[in-house]
């Protein structure tokens, strides 16, 4: 069987080879994580409490994580993650610094991942670091849309969709 996401492109979910989509944009709420990736667990659990008392859950908004620096090359004080969600709604000021974001319409090289962020992170390096695709990472961060996700299911059966903003020469 083959799973599709929600997402308007055709790459099938066992498909892990990039391939170019359009992404349509999204408007987000998005907690951005500043410091050390030691403590972004704190982050996600303040991210996890907001969407519960919003009524935003992962069945019924999607889920995104958003790179704005590298966790390979970045000083752990300088290190920044958005953890976010589709939300259509204004946000009211609150005490977990959940704010509206948005994620643009994009071309992107994009691909599905299965199994640990060490893993996705890996797949990300190599893909950027391959060369191959005469393009620039520029218009907007790398990002990913959760699938489906821990805790709901094992860290080795989570399921991510990559998207690598590109543009051309």
């Amino acid at each position: 069987m083959v799973l599709v996401s929600k997402t308007t492109d055709s790459t099938a979910m066992n498909e892990p080879e990039p391939a170019l989509v359009q992404f349509e944009g999204v408007k987000l709420a998005q907690l951005v994580h500043r410091g050390s990736p030691q403590t972004l667990m704190a982050s996600v659990g303040a991210f996890i409490q907001w969407r519960k008392l919003n009524g935003s859950p992962p069945s019924q908004s999607r889920t995104f994580n958003i790179f704005y620096s590298d966790p390979l090359n970045t000083e752990p004080a300088a290190f920044t993650f958005g953890i976010a969600a589709e939300h259509s709604k204004d946000i009211a000021p609150n005490s977990q610094g959940v704010s509206e974001a948005h994620i643009p319409a994009l071309h992107c090289l994009s691909w599905i991942e299965t199994g640990s962020d060490g893993k996705l992170q890996q797949r990300i390096e190599q893909v950027i670091g391959e060369g191959g695709y005469d393009w620039h990472f520029e218009q907007f961060p790398p990002f990913i849309e959760r699938l489906h996700f821990y805790p709901d299911v094992p860290m080795a059966e989570a399921i991510s969709r990559v998207y690598l903003p590109v543009q051309a020469q």
